[in-house]
């Protein structure tokens, strides 16, 4: 359906959102629907931050495969607010209704049902878990324990700033912190130093209401890459409702406005000072702390998480990979995560086969093959590599059916020099290695996980200026309910309490005057 563009008069409140991705989309979102006058200024020539996947030519090339949760219910109202073509975003989430917990080097798959459960069917599952962490040799004792621990009858916001590796004793109980360490980072990229809150979320993702239209399962994905499926009829949706989008446009400084000490200034790298009467950042954390002053940085604590998407393709499903569908690798020491998809769309006439592999701590965890982290290794070495790790071979790159092999966008390969080029000059730039022609190349990957910590202790509002909103997957809010880092759920449920903090303040200065 068409739609004409709003307008809006000069007079109405003007909201600036800094970043268009998923964080910004959502604040301009909520503030078109209230009524607001609403610019989005992006560094970028495109919406999406770390949103990226499409299909070309029938081929799959994602970031990273998107698992998600029926019971947040911010995400999927949220998604079926947005209209498509042929319906709402709401429509391109299916069920993962199997869930693996995958061992390469044994080749072992141990199946999780995620549809709804009856009662027996929950005992059987939580068996199943149970048997995975006794296969991965952690003892009775321990699995009893962390049963205890994980299923706590109450939680409180208390637990978000201890750590996950104090709670579940890692020094004290090593094969089970061996076991929970490559499970926790290939789901969220999870450190030792996550806050203890963040895990058990997750570990509870069962537990709760469900969204009453989620498909039928408690594990959900996207039937074709987020860029399709969410950001682009977003982008063209909001365009529609009012929303002035300025790309290539980067935050140069934020500063004391001249005439009011508590209200901030935003000037762009271009020399052009932003018109608004309050400012939400929704970029990285960290990039908000350069620009902002010193006292910013005490609140904020992360680690910088490198994790990233690769994508093989086939024209028919290999043997091997009969019977999987969504899981995780439990003795990658990449963290590897792995999805299988078969995109449709009107340039896949083969129906091709994707097996997507995520791959994390890209610059820290050792390979088995080659003793080297991913970044230091060619696209050949990573190929085997992943592959070992997933399935215990390379068998999968001589099956006959077997059409290719990707790095997912946002990440690639070029000669030393070449990364110098100022396209890359705020790409994380990997050592030095030699390719197989000999090159001295890096790889440039564009996004890293912020992930926070447990001693973060970022905030929505800003201390320092009245009109100044931060949102993003580092906030610590007492109203969320979901406080996974690394996910969709997170960054939207604190970007709509953002809106909310941002319309009681305005609020609030109105019946002030």
């Amino acid at each position: 359906m068409i739609r004409s563009q709003k307008k809006y008069t000069e007079s109405q409140l003007h909201i600036a959102v800094i970043g268009a991705g998923i964080s910004g989309l959502t604040i301009a979102h909520q503030c078109i629907k209230q009524g607001y006058r609403v610019s989005v200024y992006e560094k970028e020539s495109s919406a999406g931050g770390k949103c990226m996947g499409h299909i070309i030519n029938g081929k799959v090339h994602e970031l990273t495969h998107r698992q998600i949760f029926a019971k947040n219910k911010y995400l999927l109202s949220l998604l079926k607010e947005i209209p498509t073509e042929t319906g709402t975003c709401l429509d391109y989430i299916h069920s993962q209704k199997k869930v693996q917990f995958h061992w390469g080097k044994t080749n072992k798959t141990i199946q999780f049902q995620r549809s709804y459960f009856s009662t027996i069917e929950k005992w059987v599952d939580n068996a199943k878990s149970a048997y995975s962490m006794l296969y991965a040799k952690v003892s009775l004792n321990d699995i009893y324990w962390f049963k205890q621990r994980a299923l706590l009858a109450k939680v409180d916001n208390s637990y978000i700033h201890i750590p996950i590796s104090e709670y579940f004793q890692y020094r004290k109980r090593p094969q089970l912190a061996n076991f929970l360490r490559p499970m926790l980072s290939a789901w969220i990229g999870a450190t030792d130093d996550t806050a203890t809150l963040s895990v058990l979320d997750l570990l509870r993702n069962k537990e709760g209401m469900l969204h009453p239209e989620s498909p039928h399962g408690y594990s959900l994905g996207f039937s074709i890459p987020i860029s399709q499926s969410v950001i682009e009829p977003w982008y063209q949706y909001l365009k529609t409702l009012g929303v002035k989008f300025h790309f290539n446009n980067e935050v140069a400084s934020i500063i004391n406005h001249e005439a009011t000490p508590n209200h901030a200034t935003i000037w762009l790298n271009n020399g052009d000072k932003l018109p608004a009467d309050y400012f939400v950042l929704a970029i990285p954390a960290h990039i908000i702390q350069q620009k902002l002053s010193s006292q910013f940085g005490e609140s904020l604590a992360l680690h910088r998480v490198f994790s990233h998407g690769f994508q093989l393709h086939f024209n028919q499903l290999p043997q091997a990979l009969n019977e999987k569908t969504v899981g995780i690798v439990i003795d990658s020491p990449w963290g590897l995560s792995y999805s299988i998809t078969y995109p449709e769309c009107q340039h896949n006439k083969n129906r091709l086969v994707c097996l997507s592999i995520t791959a994390t701590n890209m610059d820290t965890a050792i390979g088995c093959v080659y003793d080297k982290p991913l970044l230091l290794c060619s696209q050949t070495e990573v190929q085997v590599e992943l592959l070992t790790q997933l399935m215990g071979n390379t068998q999968l790159l001589d099956d006959p059916g077997f059409v290719s092999f990707h790095i997912g966008p946002g990440a690639t390969i070029v000669p030393r020099l070449d990364a110098e080029h100022s396209n890359y000059s705020d790409w994380h730039k990997g050592n030095t290695f030699t390719d197989e022609d000999g090159v001295l190349s890096c790889w440039v990957i564009q996004h890293s996980l912020a992930h926070p910590t447990y001693q973060n202790k970022m905030a929505i509002h800003s201390e320092e200026f009245d009109n100044l909103f931060f949102t993003g997957e580092c906030i610590v809010d007492a109203e969320q309910t979901w406080r996974v880092p690394a996910t969709l759920e997170r960054t939207i449920e604190t970007a709509i309490l953002c809106h909310k903090r941002l319309t009681t303040c305005i609020e609030n200065m109105s019946n002030t005057r």
